[in-house]
């Protein structure tokens, strides 16, 4: 991608889309974010944290809306698009499986067919997950596993994925997916798990909350940096043909874990005591219990997850993530602590 092109990022005002915004913007290449409702400054924190708020054209676009899709993409004439909009969190799928469905997977599915309509001249990245993966006995996880997902957030992703699949067997269009495993950042929102742990006990250590309260902390997840997936997304749409890659760590830990690291950042130090339910997480310098379980925050359905298998990204693209899952939990903590403190 060395000469400049026109971006079109849908899903810019969430984690991807923004870190991707700007890395095609350090590189010389014109960003439109399409985006559903207003562009207001509650909505375009994340472009502004990164200072490029202002470098990006925002257009309408609404993946349950024909229309606003077609006058985006006709009017925008983009050389490349980025799909990263749709119902993003796994349980809030569970309380609304239609609306996900519709905007991750029909929605996906209009975006091909304009790439398609257009004659193929666009390239389009399909964010896919690892959620597609779903309960098998697969000792890792690759692009040529058997998917079988069990939550309405996995069964729209691989709606989204074969379909892209389909588009470039039948018609030669240009998709290519990511099979994301989890990733995160500072940017990363306050409803997914990671974040609630690292700003929730960041508030403990300040003294405004008393503890944080989590659910199945047995629960083991492949976590990344969001800008390590960045790297490779862009590496994938500068490859000559369309194809699908499992991008991860190629490591699990324990949400326990997790919590331990962000607790050891604030120079808080854990004694686990108690299972199940009655599992805490005691502050050993003051005895208090900082960390509890409440089975409110267990999924309906949460299969143990085996480990990812990054060969071919890491033959074909010629990518390794380069943060440590420490530094990305330390960046976290640092940016909620002074989040907190302002």
């Amino acid at each position: 991608m060395a000469k400049s092109q026109t971006i079109l990022i849908t899903g810019i005002l969430g984690q991807d889309g923004s870190y991707l915004a700007k890395h095609a913007l350090e590189l010389g290449h014109t960003v439109i974010g399409g985006i559903r409702g207003e562009a207001d400054s509650d909505r375009t924190w994340r472009l502004k944290h990164l200072g490029i708020v202002e470098d990006v054209r925002f257009v309408p676009f609404d993946l349950v809306d024909p229309a606003s899709i077609d006058d985006a993409i006709r009017g925008t004439a983009p050389d490349i698009i980025f799909n990263f909009a749709a119902q993003s969190s796994v349980g809030e799928s569970f309380t609304h499986p239609v609306a996900t469905a519709e905007a991750g997977g029909i929605g996906a599915v209009r975006i091909f067919e304009h790439a398609r309509a257009c004659g193929n001249g666009i390239r389009v990245f399909q964010a896919s997950s690892s959620e597609i993966f779903g309960d098998i006995s697969d000792t890792h996880h690759s692009e040529d596993s058997f998917f079988n997902p069990k939550t309405p957030y996995g069964a729209t992703k691989l709606f989204a994925h074969i379909m892209a699949e389909a588009y470039r067997a039948s018609y030669g269009t240009h998709v290519s997916t990511g099979i994301l495993f989890n990733h995160e950042s500072p940017l990363r929102g306050a409803n997914f798990v990671t974040r609630k742990i690292t700003k929730s006990l960041a508030q403990v250590k300040l003294g405004r909350l008393e503890k944080l309260t989590l659910g199945n902390l047995d629960a083991r997840r492949d976590w990344s940096h969001a800008k390590d997936f960045v790297q490779a997304i862009w590496k994938i749409m500068a490859l000559d043909k369309p194809d699908n890659f499992v991008l991860a760590s190629g490591k699990l830990t324990s949400v326990r874990d997790f919590v331990g690291m962000a607790a050891a950042a604030l120079d808080i130090r854990l004694d686990w005591q108690g299972e199940g339910l009655n599992e805490t997480g005691v502050d050993r310098k003051t005895g208090k219990v900082v960390v509890s379980v409440d089975p409110q925050f267990y999924r309906p359905y949460d299969p143990a997850q085996p480990a990812a298998d990054i060969r071919k990204a890491q033959r074909l693209l010629d990518w390794n993530p380069s943060y440590s899952l420490a530094d990305l939990v330390g960046e976290m903590v640092d940016f909620d602590l002074k989040a907190e403190t302002q």
